[in-house]
């Protein structure tokens, strides 16, 4: 009975803990209008970093959002070499990134 019981303790420590993560959603990967949306769950603010998913020198500097939910939407056209980018959300301990990337161009058949 005790191992079913330390089973149900440590399942709900899960459950309550991934209830209040928060996210973010990239809602355009174009370099000219990137945007994402995020809600911050689990303290009183949030940081969100972008950056190059191909150069890791390139990277803005961290934005603190507070609680709650936002969207933000930058002209990135000047910042990043090409629209591989990722989006980190880090809300308390939790950590969630999300990529944009370009698709691998077609051989060409000639």
């Amino acid at each position: 009975m005790k191992i079913k019981y330390g089973t149900l303790v440590v399942g709900a420590f899960f459950v309550i803990n991934s209830a209040n993560a928060g996210s973010v959603e990239i809602t355009n990967c174009s370099l000219s209008e990137f945007s994402y949306s995020y809600t911050v769950e689990n303290g009183d603010t949030g940081v969100i970093q972008l950056g190059s998913i191909h150069d890791d020198t390139i990277s803005l500097s961290p934005n603190t959002v507070g609680a709650g939910t936002g969207a933000d939407e930058y002209d990135l056209t000047d910042e990043m070499p090409d629209r591989n980018i990722y989006v980190t959300l880090i809300d308390g301990d939790e950590i969630t990134t999300r990529l944009c990337s370009e698709p691998e161009p077609e051989p060409s058949s000639e």
